[in-house]
């Protein structure tokens, strides 16, 4: 035993570099000057290695932390790098370089009291510091504190006079407290301190930016550029300049700058992310075959090469890709948010809703989990849980503006335009190149009744994104709104032509047909868009009416007919196909043909879905029950059958834990129908939930405002609320709407008890 015991101590001072016969202090030192030696032989894996050893030998060496930090940081390793300069200065009280270091990247986290202290550390060293006095500076302005922070950086100019730094400093602090004279003269003088500096002219450039002055920064840029042709943040910076702009072929050049200088694997998926967007998927492919010849970049390039699957059609190998990188690492966050967004888009919303809640278990801390989490929950309509994951991406990243969007886009569609309005504007001071924060903001405007204040971000799209067809028949909308219809149709025109499924402008442009009194002209145009188009049910729909407007009705009948085979819960289908039975007075003929049609197909709940509509119609509700029912048999999933199978047994108070489970299958089914909100609110009502039944009302007002039963049930919902304010109101509009409407009798004897 004895013998082992001294072998084993022998091989424990022979094996491990801390050798049992050395002061691990002095161990330590030795190997923080091989990783300086390493470092100036530029083998920064093998420096990295060594300042590790040095740091598990003495844990308390400054300067092999410090160092380390540094080389993290070149690797894009922020996090890790953050704490190892913070612990650096924790070691080494007297080292002002360590004490700017640990407060620059603590600035950079948004620790701004933790920056300030740093930064009085170093002013404690040397109270004429300039580097340390910008730094408590910009710690001031991060805290809010603009006067002050203003104050410290006029100090560390009055300390040198000679150094744009400061100047440069000073004018974003007069920029951010709305002083923008003050801030341009600041960034001039900057540049003209030190005219060969890159970082003066990028500073005046952000400000030119920031102000809307395109050619004064594109200018500026290129000075910045010319002074360096290889600085990264320049050429990144031009880069994003040209892609923010009509110009956007030109971003090729720098963006091959940075590809070449940039950090791995950024610069090159910049590179690739270009080739795409410009379609130039064969260059975008080569540069992420390159990319994923580097270990270091082959999971990113097969998850870049799985977006390009998508982008030209593969899909099934933008999968397989995927599933690649997950099998090797399951917790990838952009594999686990790639496929939750694929399996969206393919309706797939189970699935999209596994893989989504894969991503947030993974990566708690991800905004941009959370926020594909949102995006898959309100896909399955459940508003409130996506709102709920879009605040917590915004609780991780205040700065998020893909969640402030799409909490914005949710405000919109419930009615709260200011809100939606709060939000756009957010996201655009948050990340001015965002299109959909700029389009977010010009459609909240629209909403809000102010088409003048559409006006400025759709300047903006325009110059960004013109030929975009959505932001061109966004533009048409605002030409409507000035009475200019000859510029109006000529961008619904634009935009249709440029992408046929943009079918806000068809349906702007038939609209103006209508009004010009040219029903040819609209049909002709449908009739078109059709052909082109033969399996699209939501253009059979907007035929449907066309010729059912222009009294084509048998036309107007087998459109709709194709309509309902091609989505069967299309309700804007089944309500059009009834209309035009209307109109034909066969409402009898046509119901014997669905029940025909039911038994020919008998897996089918389309035609009895359609055969218990027309028996709706005709007042026969116990054969319409029926009927929906033996189509809920055949499919759960028949969301009009659901729908209208739910009103009828709240109608009657019958069945209503089955009927509220009927109308949220319609709900998730057809969720953005007024029909459907109506029938949820009025289950919800029947059973006593009133502040569930408010919010359902609330939708369907929402898109249907002056329906006078949905505004009377609103008010019987405000009513059973205790909000008798509210419900007045209601009440009172909707008898104002149509005195008689479909259970008015109930909406006057519910406002007399409040009135009294």
């Amino acid at each position: 035993m004895r013998r082992q015991t001294a072998v084993a101590l022998v091989l424990a001072c022979v094996l491990p570099v801390v050798a049992c016969s050395k002061d691990p202090v002095a161990t330590s030192q030795a190997m923080t000057k091989r990783g300086d030696a390493f470092v100036a032989e530029k083998k920064p894996a093998e420096a990295t290695i060594e300042y590790r050893r040095a740091i598990a030998a003495n844990p308390k060496n400054g300067e092999a932390r410090l160092a380390l930090a540094k080389l993290l940081s070149l690797n894009d390793d922020f996090a890790n790098a953050t704490a190892e300069y913070v612990r650096a200065a924790d070691l080494l009280p007297q080292n002002l370089d360590a004490q700017l270091k640990a407060g620059r990247v603590l600035l950079v986290v948004g620790r701004f009291d933790d920056a300030r202290g740093r930064a009085d550390k170093a002013l404690k060293l040397d109270p004429r510091n300039v580097d340390a006095q910008i730094l408590k500076g910009n710690a001031l302005a991060g805290l809010k504190e603009f006067d002050a922070a203003v104050r410290q950086v006029e100090s560390a100019i009055a300390a040198d006079p000679s150094s744009g730094v400061g100047y440069a400093n000073l004018g974003a602090l007069q920029l951010a407290r709305g002083d923008s004279g003050a801030a341009l003269g600041a960034f001039k003088r900057a540049v003209a301190r030190e005219p060969q500096s890159v970082s003066a002219r990028l500073a005046l450039a952000n400000y030119y930016w920031s102000v809307s002055q395109r050619e004064e920064t594109e200018q500026t840029l290129k000075e910045a550029v010319a002074l360096q042709p290889k600085d990264l943040l320049a050429n990144r910076a031009l880069a994003l300049f040209y892609m923010g702009s009509p110009r956007k072929a030109e971003a090729e050049t720098p963006l091959k700058v940075f590809a070449e200088v940039g950090p791995k694997p950024d610069g090159m998926l910049a590179l690739a992310d270009f080739y795409a967007s410009q379609q130039r998927y064969q260059d975008a492919k080569a540069v992420l075959d390159r990319l994923g010849a580097d270990p270091k970049g082959v999971v990113p390039a097969k998850l870049r090469l799985a977006s390009l699957g998508l982008l030209t059609g593969d899909r099934a190998e933008a999968y397989r890709l995927m599933d690649d990188v997950l099998k090797t690492n399951p917790k990838e966050l952009d594999a686990l948010v790639g496929k939750a967004r694929m399996k969206a888009a393919d309706g797939k919303l189970d699935e999209a809703l596994t893989s989504a809640k894969a991503a947030v278990a993974s990566n708690p801390a991800s905004p941009q989990a959370q926020h594909t989490l949102g995006i898959v929950l309100v896909a399955l309509d459940q508003s409130d849980a996506g709102a709920t994951a879009f605040k917590e991406a915004l609780r991780l990243n205040p700065d998020f503006a893909p969640a402030q969007v799409d909490l914005g886009k949710l405000a919109l569609s419930q009615g709260r335009n200011g809100e939606a309005i709060q939000m756009a504007e957010s996201a655009v001071k948050n990340s001015p190149g965002y299109g959909d924060a700029y389009l977010l903001l010009a459609r909240a405007q629209f909403a809000n009744k102010n088409p003048a204040a559409a006006e400025r971000p759709l300047k903006v799209l325009q110059e960004s994104s013109g030929s975009n067809p959505i932001v061109q028949t966004e533009v048409g909308r605002l030409y409507l709104t000035k009475g200019d219809r000859a510029k109006a149709r000529a961008s619904f025109e634009q935009a249709f032509r440029k992408d046929s499924s943009e079918l806000g402008a068809l349906q702007s442009l038939v609209m103006m047909d209508l009004q010009d009194h040219k029903p040819d002209a609209a049909q002709a145009r449908v009739e078109a868009a059709e052909k082109a188009a033969p399996t699209n049910a939501s253009l059979k729909v907007m035929a449907g009416r066309i010729y059912a407007g222009n009294h084509d009705l048998q036309r107007a009948e087998q459109t709709l007919k194709q309509a309902v085979e091609l989505s069967p819960n299309n309700m804007q289908a089944y309500v059009g196909l009834a209309q035009v039975y209307v109109m034909e007075k066969r409402l009898p003929e046509a119901t014997a043909e669905f029940e025909r049609l039911a038994q020919r197909e008998p897996k089918s709940a389309t035609p009895l879905t359609v055969a218990g509509v027309l028996l709706q119609i005709q007042n026969k509700t116990a054969e319409a029950k029926a009927h929906f029912q033996r189509a809920i048999e055949i499919n759960p999933l028949a969301g009009v059958a659901a729908n209208n199978l739910a009103w009828i047994y709240a109608e009657s108070n019958e069945n209503l834990d089955t009927a509220l489970q009927l109308a949220q299958t319609a709900k998730a089914q057809i969720p953005n129908r007024h029909e459907v909100d109506d029938t949820l609110g009025l289950v919800y009502y029947k059973k006593g939930l009133s502040t569930l039944a408010v919010s359902a009302f609330q939708r369907s007002v929402q898109l249907q405002p002056d329906n006078p039963s949905y505004v009377g049930h609103l008010g019987l919902a405000y009513a059973q609320n205790g909000d008798k304010d509210k419900a007045r109101q209601s009440l009172e509009r909707a008898l104002k709407l149509k005195a008689d409407f479909d259970g008015s009798d109930e909406a006057r004897k519910v406002l007399k008890s409040i009135v009294g």
